[in-house]
């Protein structure tokens, strides 16, 4: 968060998307990700994100770019203003990879919480069925919100009870565990909850999807490779090493730390490419 001056008052200017105010998310969301820019969605930005009522930064512009201000003024201010939305550009540029905000709260006193940066908690099985709703919402396989209520209801979801960190098995995750069943309950409690919430929960996830796709090079989901359904990679992965035991059944893959489960298909990848190079290379030798 860095303080800037501005209109001869000092301001708070945020720098990440974690600094910005949560009330204000739904709107930003809707200006940087889903309306053209333009000068007029410029200053609405710059507006939201310094905190200025809308009545008081009319003033502000008429005093500062008015026809009573002289050109060398003008040009000066619109030096300052440019600059300040300069400094704005990394809304657009930097994916949403921190929490944009820690938890939902819907009308009725339910609080969902977020999913941790990175995804370090995370099940495969959720992940998995998070990046279908993902793809069918934004591929609108299926119509409508339903799949982005999904998405919401998969990753967000109420506190664990009890002493939950006392317990020996317990992994980091605040949230309690994941049930497909559950989400798709809780989803339809989520048609009412501002949309802009929503998009910033997509956003952060899909930020978050592409690093752990940047990280591990997935074995089985080579380009080339066209899925009959959003997800065929992720999902057949799970059956094939539940048919092997690696991390046991398949509600126990499903049940098995991302991250766990991807290394090891990132390793086993790399032994099959290193297996079929020597074998090509024995032939090449005969």
């Amino acid at each position: 968060m860095q303080t800037i001056q501005f209109d001869g008052q000092a301001y708070q200017l945020p720098e990440a998307w974690q600094e910005l105010d949560p009330n204000h998310l739904p709107e930003l969301v809707q200006l940087v990700y889903f309306t053209p820019q333009t000068e007029e969605t410029s200053h609405t930005l710059l507006r939201i994100v310094l905190g200025i009522r809308r009545k008081r930064w009319q003033t502000m512009m008429q005093t500062h770019f008015g026809p009573k201000v002289g050109q060398r003024a003008r040009r000066a201010n619109a030096i300052v203003l440019h600059t300040l939305k300069h400094q704005l550009r990394w809304l657009y540029t930097e994916p949403i990879r921190q929490q944009p905000f820690t938890s939902l709260e819907l009308d009725f006193g339910l609080e969902l919480l977020l999913p941790e940066a990175g995804f370090y908690t995370m099940s495969y099985g959720e992940l998995t069925d998070a990046y279908i709703h993902f793809l069918v919402y934004i591929r609108q396989l299926v119509q409508g919100q339903k799949h982005l209520d999904l998405l919401v209801a998969t990753l967000c979801r109420p506190r664990r009870a009890g002493n939950y960190q006392a317990a020996p098995d317990w992994n980091g995750d605040h949230r309690e565990p994941y049930n497909e069943h559950q989400a798709k309950e809780r989803a339809k409690l989520l048609a009412h909850v501002e949309p802009g919430y929503k998009m910033a929960v997509l956003l952060f996830f899909l930020g978050n999807m592409q690093q752990i796709l940047e990280r591990y090079e997935l074995w089985g989901q080579e380009e080339g490779e066209p899925e009959e359904y959003p997800g065929q990679g992720w999902v057949k992965n799970s059956h094939l090493l539940a048919g092997k035991g690696i991390f046991g059944n398949i509600d126990q893959t499903k049940a098995a730390n991302v991250h766990d489960v991807l290394l090891f298909l990132e390793e086993h990848r790399k032994d099959l490419l290193a297996d079929i190079a020597h074998r090509n290379q024995q032939e090449a030798d005969q």
